[in-house]
């Protein structure tokens, strides 16, 4: 992660509100990107023969678009974990009673401490807080009646704060000069300070401006990706005043980064398949400012719609961001980020960070190669959803369901164009088709179709072949037999040798296709089995798709036997040939593959074969 692309976004930010007080930049908006409501305690401050009084009156709600900025009235910021936010603005939950002792124990104390510098506001707060205290019991009932009430996204997205009523006048917690001292110096102390500990240095080269500065901060960084409470996580950790040589930043440049960091949280953070992801851009000429907004609001534009599509709960595709920087031309890159946060913390863990990324390789992922997959009519009307044929089309799902477990691995090595191991690749295949399958025989919850599988297992060896990740034999020519027989076969030899031509990339050498050949005969013998028995106890023999050269030599012995068995076999001739030529002859190439490679082109021909069936035959199932 660059701090210097950082500051720069967060001096564009900077430059846009240079209307605003300093305050305003440091107050943090609750619920950023979304709409949410604040629950305002209502004290009113009223005169009684010369004494000031507060009474407690009862609590407003107030709606707070994401699309304004009017959430810097309530003077949000947020605090440590353990010591409460930095104002009596904090975000609701329950119980309220945890929430009500931290701004009676906590804020309040917080901010009577500054009464030297502000004695006639401290004043003014201690008279709410006797009206506070005064009315506890009633404000914890009626926060609880309320919370009680919300509906679920209400009770992750509510806010507390103060409105204070003097003589008509209202009154919020940005209109008290205590209230934004105290949210400024948080902001500066805790670029420095942490859990008491003081990380400060001078004259020391600043990571952003790469000069020597006069007052270097510690724990300034823009992202805190590990916690400073943890010693040895990285360097300088065993001694926390030494944090400053890990994120070295200056104190003039220190609130540009927060703004950087807060426009790119709030703004170009999204999920991709599950992962909270954050981008972070750069111009190629580094101080093209202009093109720095350009990319800043194209981005922000394809989050915005992003957003806007959750909200109205319309169909989205997860990559769509992804596929508007495809469509621009080389003149920035991009940091992909994807992280988790503590909330409590802040830290950030980070699962993966791929550094300066050029639209031309998000074109190439995300439009190219998918286009060139999708065209194979093998991926045409092949799978039903509530009833209707539908095409498969490549996303990066196919990617998380067969990676589910290294997806972001995969991710980074689709991005950087680094090489999978073939059988890393067919290890992940089989291993989910045979989760699938041994989950449809042992329980009645729908699983996806093997069959499904199979074609999605092939788009994306596909994909992957596309992009040149995986090897494949780009060179193998298959040599077609010819239909010798007089009689008719129901087996369709121009139907199988047309799809052997069609998917060559796929079956690119003799032995997968003869080990994807003796899958389509157990195919045929499980219909012959299926009309005469009504099951099919041959698949019993497959041993849950775990299969080995001797296995699969047993399988196609003991199948040929069961078919002679039930009718002749000149049916299937043809097919019998295609196996003798690229199975049996062939057989000292299998051990060229791995037991889950030869599994996998055997479960593709069982679920592929019934298309080799000439149409009469099929006509008959």
């Amino acid at each position: 992660m660059q701090d210097k692309a950082i500051a720069a976004i967060g001096a564009l930010q900077l430059e846009k509100n240079k209307g605003l007080e300093t305050v305003d930049l440091y107050i943090e908006n609750m619920f950023p990107g979304k709409d949410y409501q604040i629950l305002l305690l209502i004290f009113e401050i009223t005169k009684n023969n010369g004494e000031l009084k507060c009474e407690y009156k009862g609590i407003d709600i107030e709606k707070v678009s994401s699309e304004k900025e009017d959430y810097r009235k309530y003077a949000y910021r947020k605090g440590a974990a353990r010591g409460g936010d930095i104002t009596f603005t904090t975000k609701l939950s329950s119980p309220v009673d945890k929430k009500i002792k931290t701004l009676k124990e906590t804020t309040f104390k917080k901010l009577f401490a500054l009464e030297k510098d502000f004695s006639r506001e401290v004043e003014y707060f201690k008279l709410i807080k006797d009206g506070f205290v005064e009315a506890e019991s009633l404000i914890k009932t009626e926060l609880t009646e309320l919370f009680e009430n919300f509906d679920n996204e209400e009770v992750v997205t509510t806010g507390l704060s103060f409105k204070i009523i003097e003589t008509n006048n209202e009154k919020f917690l940005r209109d008290f000069e205590i209230i934004k001292s105290m949210i400024i110096d948080s902001g500066a102390f805790a670029k420095y300070t942490h859990a008491g500990t003081e990380s400060k240095s001078r004259l020391q080269i600043c990571s952003v401006t790469g000069q020597n500065e006069e007052d270097i901060y510690g724990f300034a960084a823009p992202f805190k990706y590990s916690s400073p409470d943890k010693p040895g996580f990285i360097s300088g950790f065993f001694n926390k005043k030494s944090n400053w040589r890990n994120y070295p930043i200056s104190s003039k440049v220190a609130l540009t980064v927060e703004l950087g960091r807060k426009y790119i949280q709030q703004n170009l953070s999204e999920y991709f398949y599950g992962h909270e992801y954050m981008f972070v851009p750069h111009p190629i000429i580094k101080t093209d400012i202009n093109q720095l907004k350009n990319i800043i609001n194209l981005l922000k534009t394809a989050f915005d719609e992003e957003k806007t599509a959750k909200k109205e709960k319309k169909k989205r595709a997860e990559d769509r961001i992804q596929r508007l920087i495809a469509k621009e031309k080389n003149y920035f890159n991009l940091d992909i980020l994807f992280f988790k946060e503590d909330k409590k913390t802040r830290a950030i863990s980070i699962n993966l960070m791929i550094e300066e990324i050029l639209p031309s390789r998000f074109r190439k992922l995300f439009i190219e190669a998918p286009e060139t997959v999708n065209k194979n009519e093998l991926f045409k009307n092949a799978i039903t959803i509530k009833k209707e044929l539908q095409d498969i089309k490549f996303s990066y799902q196919i990617i998380k369901n067969f990676f589910s477990s290294d997806f972001l691995d995969v991710v980074n090595k689709l991005f950087l164009g680094k090489k999978l191991s073939d059988k890393y690749v067919f290890e992940n295949i089989i291993k989910l088709i045979r989760e699938n399958y041994n989950e449809g025989k042992s329980s009645d919850n729908w699983v996806e179709p093997t069959m499904w599988s199979v074609k999605k297992a092939i788009m994306l060896i596909s994909y992957l072949q596309e992009l040149k990740i995986i090897n494949y034999n780009i060179n193998y020519k298959y040599m077609e037999l010819e239909n010798t027989q007089k009689k008719e076969s129901r087996f369709s030899l121009n139907g199988f040798n047309d799809f052997v031509k069609e998917n060559s990339n796929f079956l690119d050498s003799d032995i997968k296709v003869g080990t994807f050949a003796v899958g389509v005969l157990v195919r045929f013998l499980f219909d012959i089995q299926n009309a005469n028995l009504h099951n099919t106890p041959f698949e019993g023999k497959l041993r849950g798709y775990k299969l080995n050269p001797e296995l699969l030599m047993n399988v196609y012995t003991e199948a040929l036997d069961k078919i002679q068995k039930y009718q002749n076999f000149y049916v299937y001739m043809e097919l019998r040939e295609v196996i003798n030529r690229y199975f049996i002859v062939k057989t000292n190439e299998l051990n060229q593959m791995t037991n889950n490679e030869l599994s996998f082109y055997f479960v593709a021909g069982l679920e592929l074969g019934r298309q080799f069936k000439n149409k009469d035959e099929v006509n008959k199932q």
